[in-house]
């Protein structure tokens, strides 16, 4: 399962409207085959207009598996925040996990909690209040569903709370609950004061790390060492996925190539 990269390698993508019609969407999937990618996790905004078992046979033809319910775009959408001020919104947040804790279940995948967490510049201790409370809430309502909910660490800039790995950890509490942590090397790059150090304590707590490089596009487009990372991982002999995470400098297809050429670089270097 690791194959050429070392690790099974995922990615993050935003499906069309028309997940299965879309000829774009096709020829990514197609690449993604090609390449040897072992999954995707999927940026999606209506739970109810997707049969997950549809999506689950589609995302086989590709030789691909949904690994994640990436949370962001649907959190904008619907306004949401698990450490919203306003009391109602933070309990909207909570409840609309019961469409994805579904939806993921049905998929065997995680859900990822980075936007959802709440954006930047709020009162830290009110955030961190409510926070707490809806971390709670979720376990008592999901806990029994065995869905792991990943509170990805994001810098300063982007939310005021769980900028580092150790403070997810803080929240998230047993390691063997269904509350992890998800370490980015974008943002890592950005808040730890070592990376490895993060990488090391965290990792009881996740299975899944973003791969994505200092300046937020893909790995092997800036000034991240990868095969350090991957040296470390291998080190720790985890056995989780990588997930490449960011923005485009070029077309996708032409980004998702170049990024595995250099992956697969360092896949033969380990």
């Amino acid at each position: 399962m690791n194959g050429k990269y070392g690790f099974p390698l995922c990615i993050q993508l935003v499906p069309p409207d028309d997940i299965y019609g879309d000829k774009e969407f096709a020829d990514t999937l197609e690449l993604l085959k090609e390449k040897g990618f072992y999954g995707v996790e999927l940026n999606i905004t209506d739970f109810q207009g997707i049969d997950p078992e549809k999506l689950k046979v589609f995302l086989a033809s590709y030789n691909l598996k949904m690994t994640m319910i990436a949370s962001g775009v649907f959190a904008k959408k619907n306004g949401l925040s698990l450490s919203s001020a306003d009391e109602t919104i933070r309990k909207k947040t909570v409840d609309a996990f019961d469409q994805m804790v579904r939806f993921a279940k049905k998929m065997n995948a995680g859900i990822i909690c980075g936007f959802i967490k709440g954006g930047a510049g709020e009162d830290v201790q009110t955030a961190l209040t409510q926070m707490k409370k809806s971390v709670r809430e979720l376990k008592e309502k999901y806990g029994s569903e065995k869905v792991n909910i990943y509170l990805e660490a994001t810098n300063h800039y982007e939310a005021t709370l769980i900028n580092r790995v150790d403070e997810g950890i803080a929240l998230a509490g047993d390691p063997s609950g269904i509350i992890k942590v998800l370490p980015d090397t974008y943002h890592m790059n950005i808040e730890e004061s070592s990376m490895t150090a993060a990488m090391v304590g965290g990792k009881d707590y996740y299975h899944n790390i973003h791969i994505s490089d200092n300046n937020r596009f893909f790995p092997g487009f800036g000034a991240i060492d990868f095969y350090q990372v991957m040296s470390l991982l291998k080190q720790m002999n985890y056995t989780g996925t990588i997930s490449i995470e960011g923005r485009n400098q070029n077309a996708l297809n032409d980004d998702i190539a170049k990024s595995c050429s250099y992956l697969e670089e360092i896949g033969k270097r380990l």
